[in-house]
């Protein structure tokens, strides 16, 4: 009988083992079109045990926006994406051409994909200029 519960326990627990390395489905962006609204400029710098992406983000739009949220794709050497992390830029991003930095704390990795995951858009559209 003691045989038998120990093949059951160790059955259960490589069961359990087995269910938690099922792989997390990958997240996208939110907002479909966002290449045409932002640009997005980084550069990975180590920093200790840990890696720091420093960038700009730059708003392409004439509308001001807010509430916007980057998703980075951490990458491994061929290309595959390892995790994921979303990361909120800071304040307000008026439109027509307008940049705040960000700072993003990631795990060391070859490579990374930085992407726009949401952002609200708020106010009135800019005006265009006078045309003479």
């Amino acid at each position: 009988m003691t045989r038998r519960r120990l093949a059951l326990s160790l059955l259960a627990a490589v069961t359990l083992a087995a269910a938690g390395l099922a792989r997390a489905e990958e997240i996208q962006p939110h907002m479909l079109g966002w290449e045409q609204v932002f640009r997005i400029d980084f550069t990975p710098m180590p920093k200790g045990t840990t890696t720091v992406l420093e960038g700009t983000l730059t708003n392409v739009s004439p509308y001001n926006l807010t509430g916007i949220r980057l998703l980075v794709d951490v990458l491994d050497a061929s290309g595959g994406m390892t995790s994921q992390q979303l990361a909120w830029v800071p304040g307000r991003l008026g439109g027509g051409g307008d940049r705040v930095p960000f700072s993003i704390s990631v795990v060391p990795a070859p490579a990374y994909r930085v992407r726009v995951y949401t952002y609200d858009r708020s106010g009135e559209r800019l005006r265009e200029p006078f045309l003479r």
